[in-house]
């Protein structure tokens, strides 16, 4: 925790004041032009520069509301602090997001101390982590006259904002990195301020690489050559075309490598409103000849959106217009009525179903299914996209287990050594990383890791989480509901059932209340999830207002990675 609030001296934005009360939070609002699709634009704030003759109170409120404005480097904000202050202060060292309310302390001539309680932090990467309760953090200035005028002097690296002010001026961007094998995007969820170089920062940051918590394990990397840099500090977007010119490293790239870079800077760049395509040069030389993109759409598999159930002892997707029975898939020789639960891979050629015997596994071109783990109390299994079935008894969290298609079983190190019992294990359709739910002492928690493999593929841990949830309540299930993505359903003590889902590196939001909950499923966006409710009924969320049935007689409900 030391470090952390340590490394959380890394304000510049948001406080209070006023001798022992606090600084109001108010400052010019400015809507961005309209884009020219009709879709509503950025919104930019333009705040204005210090004032003159006025008291370090005044400047310190004023630095705050300016640096809510990226623009320029932070231009205006800049106009606030001495010349030494303006060259040392590193804005973007991190970003400390809380309420609005910072009082202030150790008020004197030159001299203020605002306390700030952040609820989640934003590192230099743009990494977005919510924390489990604030954390506190005092943040000293000193101030002394430049020129007559008061301005600040020393100061905290980063910013401060309100997490209203944040939502506005901060965009959420999925940075696409690649497995191993350079066949699937692995996302990394990352925010940078709207209307500020958005392309050149995109650019740098997967130059940079992926987050510790992915690349710790070489569950994802990137394919542009180690060192590489810009040529420019700048990608400049012409006619749609964002130019990536990068240094004389780039001209090591083979040319399947330059179709996975451009692959990832397409995936990448064109979240940007004003970029439809992507040019790569090196050194100024256009490298298109060299090879075209790897098709985006080819490293970002999806699955059938419909829930694939269980019914009427058959296995099928449901739908409003009804039942329609899996055709791929062999179950034959398996009571499918006694099925709790499973997992269909999203090439639809494997199969692996949890009943009272243990997991059965069957894959297009087997004769039957196959058990192949037989311990008490077991999870509902999951698949990965390297042909490994994922198991665990509810009961002993820590003995995950991977089984290969040849029916060699390995044994999964977890950091989840503490816990007591576990209530979902399920790999995004990358298969490079997994969610899962589980207890300990201290409550339920659900965290997301990245998967260990050794030189073949196989499985051989699971790296360190990044927490997403920490809840006294009991956690029914969490699954992926599109690749950066998690619905989570908890239970509280009377046995009330709320669904929330949460970004990996961003923010969470609830949806409508549910009666009850046994197990979730996802899809490919936020919209697809259903839930299994007792009594068979199978329900799906409509906006945030209700839960609609879309079917009836459900005995299990299966997920699709």
């Amino acid at each position: 925790m030391k470090r952390l609030l340590g490394m959380a001296l890394t304000v510049a934005a948001a406080v209070s004041m006023a001798a022992c009360a606090g600084i109001p939070n108010s400052g010019a609002v400015n809507e961005g032009a309209t884009t020219a699709n009709g879709a509503s634009a950025d919104i930019e704030y333009l705040p204005p520069g210090p004032a003159r003759d006025v008291d370090p109170a005044a400047i310190l409120q004023g630095f705050i509301e300016a640096a809510s404005s990226p623009q320029n480097d932070f231009a205006v904000a800049r106009e606030f602090l001495t010349t030494t202050a303006s060259d040392s202060w590193d804005p973007s060292a991190m970003t400390l997001i809380d309420s609005g309310v910072r009082p202030a302390s150790d008020v004197a001539v030159d001299a203020i101390t605002i306390a700030v309680d952040a609820a989640a932090i934003l590192d230099a990467e743009g990494s977005y982590t919510a924390q489990p309760s604030p954390v506190h953090v005092d943040l000293p200035y000193t101030f002394e006259r430049q020129g007559g005028q008061w301005r600040i002097k020393s100061l905290p690296p980063g910013i401060v904002i309100d997490q209203n002010t944040f939502a506005q001026v901060f965009r959420q961007t999925t940075l696409y990195f690649v497995t191993p094998d350079a066949q699937r995007f692995v996302p990394d969820v990352r925010w940078f301020p709207a209307r500020a170089a958005a392309t050149t920062r995109i650019v740098k940051a997967l130059l940079a690489g992926p987050s510790t918590w992915l690349s710790s394990t070489g569950a994802a990397s990137s394919a542009f050559p180690a060192g590489t840099t810009l040529v420019a500090d700048s990608v400049p977007v012409r006619e749609g075309t964002a130019v990536v010119d990068l240094d004389a490293r780039g001209l090591s790239a083979s040319s399947q490598a330059l179709r996975t870079m451009q692959a990832q800077l397409r995936a990448s760049l064109t979240q940007v409103r004003s970029v439809t395509s992507v040019e790569i040069q090196v050194l100024g030389n256009t490298q298109i000849d060299r090879g075209s993109s790897t098709a985006v759409v080819e490293m970002m598999p999806t699955v059938d959106a419909r829930p694939l159930v269980i019914a009427a002892g058959k296995i099928g997707y449901m739908s409003p217009e009804g039942f329609t029975a899996l055709t791929t898939g062999n179950t034959a020789g398996l009571n499918l009525a006694g099925v709790t639960g499973g997992t269909l891979s999203s090439s639809s050629d494997r199969i692996a179903l949890l009943d009272a015997s243990g997991v059965w596994y069957s894959r297009d071109g087997m004769a039957d299914v196959q058990l192949v783990d037989s311990r008490l109390g077991l999870l509902a299994p999951g698949l990965d996209d390297y042909g490994f079935v994922w198991s665990v008894p509810k009961s002993e969290p820590t003995q995950v287990r991977v089984t290969s298609s040849s029916g060699t079983q390995t044994p999964i190190s977890v950091p989840w050594g503490q816990a007591i019992s576990i209530t979902a294990l399920r790999m995004s359709v990358d298969g490079q990383r997994a969610v899962a739910a589980y207890t300990d002492g201290a409550g339920s928690h659900v965290v997301v890791a990245s998967v260990v493999r050794d030189g073949g593929g196989t499985p051989t841990a699971l790296g360190v989480p990044v927490a997403l949830v920490a809840s006294p309540r009991e956690i029914v299930d969490a699954v992926w509901l599109d690749p950066v993505t998690v619905a989570v359903a908890e239970v509280d003590a009377k046995g009330v059932a709320s669904a929330t889902r949460q970004i990996v590196g961003g923010q969470a939001s609830k949806y409508a209340d549910i009666s009850s909950v046994l197990a979730l499923s996802g899809g490919n966006a936020v919209t697809q999830l259903n839930a299994l409710q007792r009594g068979q009924i199978l329900v799906q969320p409509r906006g945030a207002a209700y839960w609609s049935v879309v079917g009836t007689k459900v005995t299990a409900l299966l997920t699709v990675q």
